[in-house]
């Protein structure tokens, strides 16, 4: 399915070439940067031209419910017979921050700081008493583990190659530079973590380099806007604790429609496939709870969302741009054991200068 749909990208891409004779890097009604119906969840739809800066904000929240095995749902007893902990739910927040910068016409600069906030909430067993680390855990125990902080450093260089009034073909490629912390740690009164690391999946960073490259191609008329994208992480190396997180790959579809004046509507599917953890950190035992294994990571997932845009035109918020979109899976098959994926939301404002 992915190989289709990476065909797709290429076979777009020849076409476009055919018609670059036709190449115009001025503005008009038709094009990005007049009527920008991107919608919230996506990063990369256009290069800017020279001295051109845009700004944005965005904003992500995942929530996830109980635990599934591949793709079938699992009962608390069940995740007990191996795990000393049961997950029912997990959450994060995430804050984009981004820049990006027209250093030519076809080549743009971007630069995306991360704000994380994570949370798990675990229960134990439901019996007898338990005892761990020294505290006392009752049938009805529950904990929340939490940790939040700065997350690694995105930086891309975007090229134009093809840049027309219509439609761009855009190569990036990136780096991804570990500032996110690998060391949050539970507090001195946490029952599985008394100021030990925590989880791969409550860190802040993955403690690698990585590569990122990528390929967009965007079209537009004066109310439609299409686009098809893939984009890849490679991690290029095991973190100072001694794992690596899997390599990813993301292929995005949407469609954007102006409707009414700056207002658009867009449906997006998005298809993603990361490979196993390789490696492991020393310091956890795996078998506290699932997160803590890293045998129960990567898989792939299909999500389909619905958003809305709206842009305005003039007054003293003239080009700024603001859009929500709601996601929910249609196909999910994990590695091992891991919470499913229950919605995702995404807020985004955008101005460009």
């Amino acid at each position: 399915m992915f190989l289709k749909q990476l065909s797709l990208v290429f076979v777009l891409f020849i076409s476009q070439l055919y018609y670059a004779q036709e190449d115009s890097l001025s503005c008009d009604v038709a094009c990005h940067c007049n009527r920008n119906l991107t919608p919230a969840g996506v990063m990369i739809s256009h290069v800017h031209p020279k001295n051109e800066w845009m700004l944005s904000y965005r904003f992500m929240q995942m929530g996830m419910g109980a635990p599934i095995q591949r793709n079938s749902a699992m009962s608390e007893l069940s995740v007990f017979n191996t795990y000393l902990t049961y997950t029912p739910a997990m959450k994060m927040d995430m804050h984009m921050f981004m820049a990006m910068v027209g250093i030519w016409d076809r080549l743009t600069a971007m630069v995306m700081l991360n704000y994380l906030t994570t949370s798990m909430d675990m229960s134990v067993f439901q019996k007898d008493s338990h005892h761990m680390n020294g505290g006392g855990m009752t049938s009805n125990s529950l904990m929340t583990m939490n940790t939040q902080g700065l997350g690694d450093v995105k930086l891309h260089l975007l090229y134009g190659v093809v840049k027309n009034k219509r439609s761009q073909l855009i190569a990036t490629i990136g780096t991804s530079i570990p500032v996110g912390s690998i060391q949050q740690k539970g507090a001195s009164d946490d029952l599985l973590y008394p100021n030990s690391r925590v989880p791969f999946m409550m860190q802040l960073g993955s403690g690698s380099l990585e590569l990122l490259p990528g390929l967009t191609y965007v079209a537009q008329t004066s109310d439609l806007m299409y686009s098809a994208q893939v984009n890849g992480v490679i991690r290029l190396n095991r973190n100072e604790v001694g794992y690596r997180l899997g390599n990813e790959i993301t292929v995005n579809a949407w469609l954007s429609y102006n409707w009414w004046k700056g207002v658009g509507s867009s449906i997006r599917f998005e298809g993603s496939s990361m490979s196993n953890i390789q490696g492991y950190d020393k310091s956890i035992y795996a078998f506290n709870e699932i997160s803590a294994n890293p045998s129960n990571y990567g898989g792939k997932r299909i999500q389909a969302y619905a958003g809305v845009t709206y842009q305005f035109d003039t007054g003293f918020i003239a080009d700024h741009r603001f859009g929500l979109e709601y996601g929910v899976p249609i196909y999910q098959y994990v590695n091992g054991i891991q919470n499913k994926l229950n919605q995702t939301w995404m807020a985004s404002w955008s101005y460009s200068f």
